[in-house]
């Protein structure tokens, strides 16, 4: 015997996919960490490669990690976007709900979670960007 609920799913849970919601929560905080990780494997690799530091760092190697960090932010970005889209079309399915009501449902508190973790890690890997720009790789 199996028992189906009568009502059916939320009408807010039709409107944007979950898994969808869930990249957009998690791109950013995975490109920051992928970022870190990747800056400082790359840094470590090449100005320390044995007993002595090098002291200077080859050329194309500041542009490796220019790549990585435009993809980052590329991905924080992207992830806003869904996000904010999300967002939108929950709002648009309940007008009679205020902006920032979360117990509106589950599209709009991921969709909202989204967005803030994008802009919060969005600005993070920023300034790692501001620091791989303006601080020497291989400096003694």
């Amino acid at each position: 015997m199996s028992v189906v609920d009568p009502t059916g799913p939320v009408p807010e849970a039709r409107s944007a996919s979950f898994v969808m919601l869930l990249l957009a929560c998690a791109a950013a905080p995975i490109f920051w960490a992928g970022q870190v990780m990747a800056s400082y494997a790359i840094s470590a690799y090449v100005c320390y490669p044995g007993d002595a530091p090098r002291s200077s760092a080859p050329s194309f190697l500041l542009n490796l990690l220019i790549a990585f960090d435009v993809i980052a932010l590329a991905a924080a970005l992207l992830g806003g976007a869904i996000s904010l889209f999300a967002w939108r079309e929950a709002r648009r399915q309940q007008p009679s709900a205020q902006p920032l009501d979360l117990s509106a449902g589950r599209t709009r508190l991921l969709a909202l979670w989204g967005l803030m973790s994008s802009l919060w890690f969005f600005f993070a890997i920023l300034f790692n960007v501001i620091a791989s720009l303006w601080v020497p790789l291989c400096a003694n």
